[in-house]
Formats: structure tokens, C-alpha cells, sequence
């Protein structure tokens, strides 16, 4: 079937089961040239390359937003809206979609079994994003009447937590660069205790069988992705220096590249082990035993009790209204509460437009000084279990905190302050996240990430595993960030504390309850306004490939610039004037460079669409 798109947005590749529902999805490979080349100017303003701790590297390594690449006027990466159907599984790898929807299909699993199996896949395939060293957030929709207790949206902590012997001025003398790199960046992971919180909820086939194809995957091998090739490309030259590294993804000598076959056999025998023993595997024994040889060795503070004493928390999902819907998402230390506020200051403003009318200039501005305000509130949050200001972080998500902050969009721009900002903005990066319906109504939404690219730089060598550098998440005491503004004693490193996150996994209900879209991002402080740029897309009359698709504007108050995704079509200079006419710093650069992605899953009267973004190369499945 033909979908309407606007010229803005590449026209999706329809991908649509047949009336059997026998194998139903034969995707239409697409080669286009020079997209190669364009994804090799790819995340340049991020980190190059991240040296070890040294004396005189005290400062925070701040992205330099003025260097990013320009638009290079190529071809958009081929965009694929899947459906409709009966279910679907969206992520950011068509390897890692199509094991999932193996799951829902081939073995009836539900939701939560499909998300185990494809966050695994995920953290396999892309491990520069995510896996079981590090951890985040998931949202699980039970349905009404299914045999798994009563239904509703829960929320799943699985944050990393900093580990008992850190304290506020850990990183003070080292520089910010030992939160990055190194044994000392490592928080405790827990992304295996997410996924078994989750399976415990709403999960129907047996562990095991969850786990072992991804070990086998890594057993038998894969094919290098372009994804996968580029970060290695820009950010895996350290791995040349480090044995353990090498032996994966340069074992000839140079880097791996597009095309290569790779795999990952002493991880196989780790996920082996963990899929006969459960997730408890990873928390004590051998494996234990080799994620703190790996941390201590490298100069971290980690130990086995911190690893038998992590504990992923569950609770009832925070909400919010958006039109005739219901929004749920993750609580603090998630950005889920503020993505429903700047939900919030919106909605009224775009009552009655639809289309392009939704993206005019100055429905632009209004949703450019909207992300501030919910940046501005972003700084005051942290985890919530060393707050005391729990009634303030829930004042974000309300319809009345929302009304007073609309009252405050003027013609113009503003300082920093006009927004609340008065603390350092944590930057944080990487991450991957997968969204999954099942054909009982069932959803979860799982973020999941490693924070920077690679993690901490830390392999685990008798285990395979990639460790996290989560610590960078914290604010360090004394060390303004580079545009001067302080720290936030809110988000201070301490024993068990859990940082400051910028995700925001979704799932939305309509008014019977029913899910009607799960969805979520990556790209650390980009992932919560994506979010809500998609959904306030979706409102406007989109489909989901073009609400995944339509470039995106993002400004985070500092640095103080607006940043802009720019494709072949170029760019309104009209708009553009005007947007600079009311103060804006506008910078663009080229879209296919993938600084922020979503997955998402909806339902319509026709049925279950997906779509994985294309700024990561992703591809959704569904039958």
C-alpha cells in the first residue's frame, strides 16, 4: 500500500504481511551511494578519542557543538515502515528485530520474552551501545485478562548504581576523564536484573530459551554492520593497543570493517552460562569474579558486594495526558516526567494544525523554548532515593506546571536562567532502545546503554563482557562544566546512587486501556525531547515512519545553540530567518549523522505498524 509522506522526508520502503501470516517480510534492499560517506563525518562533535586519566586532564570533555558536521547534501538512509499486522518488534538492528519477532511468532512468547531476546541481541551486535555490563529503564504493559495478575504499566529501574566505596569528590582530582575511561568509570550493571524484573512480570517462555540464541549468534557469527563498522571506524582505535579488544574486532591487526565476519565466542560461553543459571550468574561466581579482576585491574573501585547487592526497582509507571491518550513512562532518575511536561506545553499549541502547519517557524520556536523549560527542570532532577525534592519532581509532569511555563513563551529567546538552568546540564550519550507489541496487547519499552560509545573501554577478559562508564553521569564537585556553570550537588556521585539519565521509554494507552504506541530513544540528552517530538509528530497526522523520520530540532539551553538536522532537501531560509530573528543560534548538520534515534511501535484501525530509525540504520519486523 502507498503511504503519503511530505517531500521532507524519504519515502518509506512499505514492508506489508501477506493475508497467510506465513513468513511474512522480504525488505527491499537499498544501496545507496555515498551514504557511506556521509555516515563517515558521523558523530565528530562526540568523543574522539578518549585518552586515559592523566595529570593535567582535569576538565569535562564537552562535545564541540560548532564542529559537527555539516549537511553533505547525500541521500537519507532508506527509511521502512512495517505493517500492519498483529504484532511487531521495533529495534535498532534488522538481525536483532527479526530474533524478536521470532519470539512472538515461532514460539508464542509475549512482549517481555521477545524484549529479552532482542536487548541481548542488541547488546551482541552493537555493543558499542548497550549490554549486560551496563543497564536503564524498561516499561511493561500487561494486558487486561491474560494470566500474568493484574494489568497495568509498570516501571523498571535498572540503572547502573555507583558502587559503595565512591563518594562526591571521587573524580575531583582525577579529572572528569576517570569517569569516561577506565576501571574508575565503571558503575555496577544491571541490565540483567531489568530484564529478569521484567520477565518475572510478564514473561512466559522459559529463561533459557530467551538466552541461548543470541549465544549462539555470538558463537557462530555475524557479518560486520555498516553501524557497527563506522563507531569502530571513529571511535575503536584504542582496541589496536588492548589484546582482549583485538582478539574481537581487530584480530589481523586492523579494524574490522563492513562486511567482515566477526563473533564473539568467549562471550557465547558468558550468555551459555547465563542462560542455564539465570541472571544471578552474572552477580556472583566466576563471572563475578572476572567483571571485578576487570574494574579493580584497571584502577576501579567495584567488588563482588557491590555486584551481589544490586537490585532493580519496580513501580507503577508515572503518566500523563496527551489529546484523548494516556503517556507512561519512567520516573527520576529518568527523564520521563519532564518529557511529559514539555508533552504538555505543547499540546494546546497544536490543537487544530495538522502536517506542515505543526512546523511552521513559529511553532518551532514554541517548541524550542518548550525543550528548554523541560532542560531546565531536567537539572533538578536525580535519583529520587537521595532527593528531597520529591514533590518538585513531580510538579513537572503536571498539566498546571506546564500552563505556567507556556504563560512564559514570549517572541524571543532568552538566558539560560529565564529557564531554570542554574547547574551544569549532564550530557550523557550511546544507548540503544526497542519497542515490542505482542498480539495480546502486551508492550514493553526498553532503553538500555553502556553510556559512551564503548563504555568504559573496559573488556572483560575471561567473560567477554563490555563494561559501562555510567560514572560520567554524575556531576563532579568543583569542576565547572566549559560553559562555566556549576555542578549540581543533586547529582553527586555516592555509595548506591544512581546517575542522572536522559531516557524516556513510552508506552501510551487510549481510553480503554488499550496500548495504541510503544516507543522510546537514543542519544543520550537528545533521547526525551525525540521522544516527545515524535508523539507531538503523530498528533499532527504523520504515520510512524514520517513522526520517526521528519528532522528534528534540539536545544538543551547550553551550549547556546539549536541544533537542526538537515537532509538532501536542504533547508527553508525563510524559516530559518525568522527562527534567527528571535534569537536563536541555529547549526545545522547533516541528518544521516545519527545523534539521536527512536523505535516505535503503534496500533491504528488498520492494525500494528512499526518503524526503527534510519539515522541508525534500523529495520523493524512484524507479523
Amino acid at each position: 500500500m502507498q503511504q503519503e509522506t511530505t517531500p521532507l522526508l524519504p519515502a518509506p520502503i512499505v514492508v506489508a504481511p501477506r493475508k497467510d501470516h506465513k513468513r511474512t517480510l522480504k525488505y527491499v534492499l537499498m544501496v545507496l551511494l555515498g551514504i557511506g560517506l556521509g555516515a563517515g563525518a558521523v558523530l565528530a562533535w562526540q568523543y574522539k578519542h578518549q585518552p586515559k586519566p592523566g595529570k593535567g586532564d582535569k576538565g569535562p570533555m564537552v562535545p564541540p557543538i560548532y564542529k559537527i558536521p555539516p549537511p553533505t547534501g547525500l541521500p537519507r538512509n532508506p527509511a521502512y515502515l512495517i505493517g500492519p499486522g498483529r504484532a511487531a518488534v521495533a529495534s535498532e538492528d534488522k538481525a536483532c528485530s527479526d530474533m524478536g519477532l521470532d519470539i512472538l511468532r515461532k514460539h508464542n512468547g509475549t512482549a517481555v520474552d521477545a524484549a529479552i531476546t532482542t536487548t541481548l541481541c542488541i547488546g551482541l551486535l552493537n555493543a558499542f551501545s548497550s549490554g549486560i555490563g551496563g543497564g536503564g529503564f524498561a516499561l511493561v504493559s500487561v494486558p487486561p485478562n491474560s494470566d500474568f495478575g493484574q494489568a497495568g504499566v509498570s516501571s523498571i529501574d535498572f540503572r547502573e548504581t555507583s558502587p559503595a566505596a565512591s563518594d562526591a569528590k571521587m573524580y575531583s582530582k582525577l579529572g572528569r576523564v576517570a569517569s569516561q575511561v577506565g576501571g574508575l568509570a565503571v558503575g555496577v550493571p544491571g541490565e540483567l536484573r531489568g530484564l529478569e524484573a521484567a520477565h518475572e512480570l510478564y514473561g512466559k517462555l522459559p529463561w533459557h530459551e530467551l538466552v541461548e540464541p543470541v549465544a549462539e549468534l555470538a558463537r557462530s557469527g555475524w557479518q560486520v554492520s555498516r553501524e557497527l563498522a563506522r563507531r569502530l571506524r571513529l571511535f575503536g582505535h584504542f582496541m589496536l593497543k588492548d589484546p582482549v579488544w583485538a582478539a574481537v574486532y581487530a584480530p589481523r591487526g586492523e579494524l574490522l570493517v563492513e562486511g567482515d565476519w566477526v563473533s564473539r565466542p568467549t562471550y557465547a560461553r558468558t550468555l551459555s552460562t547465563i542462560a542455564k543459571e539465570g541472571p544471578g550468574a552474572l552477580y556472583s561466581g566466576a563471572i563475578a569474579d572476572d567483571i571485578v579482576s576487570a574494574v579493580q585491574g584497571d584502577g576501579g573501585i567495584l567488588t563482588h558486594a557491590d555486584l551481589a547487592e544490586y537490585q532493580a526497582f519496580t513501580y507503577p509507571a508515572i503518566s500523563g495526558p496527551f489529546r484523548d491518550r494516556t503517556v507512561y513512562t519512567a520516573d527520576a532518575p529518568a527523564s520521563g516526567g519532564v518529557m511529559l511536561g514539555m508533552l504538555q506545553i505543547m499540546d494546546p499549541l497544536l490543537k487544530g494544525l495538522e502536517g506542515e502547519a505543526c512546523h511552521g517557524e513559529k511553532q518551532s520556536h514554541q517548541l524550542i523554548e518548550a525543550m528548554k523549560f523541560a532542560f531546565g527542570a531536567r537539572s533538578e532532577v536525580c535519583d529520587p532515593r537521595f532527593a528531597n525534592n520529591l514533590t518538585r519532581l513531580a510538579e513537572f509532569r503536571t498539566p498546571e506546571w506546564a500552563a505556567a511555563q507556556r504563560a512564559r513563551i514570549t517572541n524571543h529567546t532568552h538566558d539560560a536562567a529565564y529557564y531554570g538552568l542554574e547547574t551544569e546540564p549532564i550530557t550523557d550519550s550511546g544507548t540503544t532502545h526497542l519497542s515490542v507489541l505482542d498480539q495480546w496487547g502486551g508492550a514493553a519499552s526498553v532503553t538500555s546503554t553502556v553510556n559512551l560509545i564503548w563504555g568504559s573501554h573496559v573488556m572483560c577478559k575471561e567473560t567477554g563482557i563490555i563494561l559501562n562508564d555510567e560514572q560520567d553521569d554524575f556531576a563532579v564537585p568543583g569542576l565547572p562544566d566549559a560553559f562555566g556553570l556549576p555542578p549540581s550537588p543533586l547529582n553527586y556521585p555516592a555509595p548506591g546512587k544512581r546517575p542522572l539519565s536522559s531516557t524516556a521509554p513510552a508506552i501510551v494507552h487510549d481510553r480503554r486501556g488499550r496500548v495504541v504506541g510503544v516507543l522510546g530513544g537514543s542519544g543520550g540528552s537528545r533521547i526525551f525531547p525525540s521522544v516527545a517530538s515524535v508523539l507531538l509528530n503523530l498528533a499532527c497526522g504523520d504515520d510512524i515512519s514520517a513522526a520517526v523520520e521528519r528532522r528534528r530540532l534540539h536545544d538543551q539551553i547550553i551550549p547556546h545553540v539549536t541544533t537542526l538536522e538537515v537532509g538532501p532537501e536542504g533547508v527553508d531560509m525563510e524559516w530559518l530567518a525568522a527562527l534567527t530573528e528571535r534569537g536563536h543560534k541555529i547549526a545545522q548538520f547533516d541528518i544521516n549523522v545519527g545523534a539521536s534515534e527512536v523505535q516505535a511501535v503503534i496500533v491504528d484501525k488498520e492494525g500494528v505498524w512499526a518503524a526503527s530509525d534510519s539515522r541508525k540504520n534500523g529495520i523493524a519486523a512484524g507479523y
